[in-house]
């Protein structure tokens, strides 16, 4: 298993240890629930915020060629 922390399993244990101690066997899960939401919250946001910035992306481009193409059209209409 790759452990995104570089975190060794005795450091692992070791802070897991020292959470039971300062919050209690029966507060962990809570508090592992809230990071839990807490995480999956920041990994909604990051994929609104890129989704948007794709949009916006596809906007500028499709903005981009109708300007190229009006361009075209009128340097068209003038020789005529």
């Amino acid at each position: 298993m790759i452990n995104p922390l570089f975190i060794s399993f005795e450091e692992s244990f070791f802070i897991i240890l020292i959470a039971i101690i300062i919050f209690g066997p029966k507060k962990i899960p809570d508090i592992a629930r809230g990071m839990g939401e807490g995480v999956r919250y920041l990994k909604n946001a990051k994929n609104k915020i890129q989704n948007e910035m794709r949009r916006s992306n596809i906007v500028e481009k499709k903005r981009s060629i109708l300007n190229k193409e009006n361009k075209i059209h009128s340097s068209s209409i003038k020789r005529h």
